[in-house]
């Protein structure tokens, strides 16, 4: 495998691992859901900040990835490790009860987006070097 051939490949690896940093950054570390006093429901564990957060680094990751002609790779890399993250999360946290269902919608939403904002960032570089 020459270089050329093998720079999807490192592509796909670079940004799973760092949708996996960035999920752990953003989420991992939240585990506690907040009760109301008042009321008693449960919200969370995760603040909107934490989640707003996660999705704008890996729009950005998939922006720059397509703008490099990388989609494909960023389409394996991102949902993967996003996926990764939140299976490991979810399945060593208390209420593991959904964690499949859970899994399978990061999966394909995060593959949606990836695809969009990839798509994106793909079709700048075009009317810009036309």
């Amino acid at each position: 495998m020459d270089g050329k051939s093998r720079q999807p490949v490192l592509w796909a690896v670079a940004l799973g691992v760092a949708a996996t940093v960035a999920y752990l950054a953003f989420l991992g570390w939240d585990r506690k859901k907040d009760v109301d006093p008042v009321t008693g429901a449960e919200t969370g564990p995760y603040e909107a900040w934490q989640v707003v957060g996660l999705g704008l680094v890996v729009a950005a990751m998939a922006f720059v990835a397509g703008r490099q002609h990388q989609v494909v790779p960023a389409l394996v890399g991102i949902p993967a490790g996003l996926t990764l993250a939140f299976v490991v999360a979810a399945v060593t946290s208390p209420d593991a009860d959904l964690w499949l269902v859970g899994a399978v919608l990061v999966a394909l939403g995060s593959a949606a987006g990836t695809a969009l904002v990839a798509l994106i960032g793909r079709s700048t570089t075009s009317r810009s070097s036309a």
